[in-house]
């Protein structure tokens, strides 16, 4: 299953560049819960974002191995 999260950077010079949501793309094989998406975001920002701001904004059935792009990371939950 994939899912796709947003969430913001809390840092005020990340926002001077930007403030749009970043967006995550996530492989988990079971129903993902937030904290687990909180947790990843933690780690790939070093702390750096809103908590409140993590959300999952969508799920599909599809399989990580079949998606090529250069411009897209998955990133694995188990």
């Amino acid at each position: 299953m994939i899912y796709l999260a947003t969430f913001n950077r809390k840092s005020a010079t990340y926002r001077a560049r930007s403030k749009a949501k970043r967006l995550l793309f996530i492989e988990a094989g079971e129903r993902l819960a937030l904290a687990k998406v909180i947790a990843l975001v933690g780690q790939l920002t070093g702390g750096d974002f809103e908590e409140s701001s993590v959300e999952i904004i969508g799920e599909k059935a599809w399989s990580a191995a079949e998606i090529k792009h250069p411009q897209i990371k998955f990133h694995k939950i188990v």
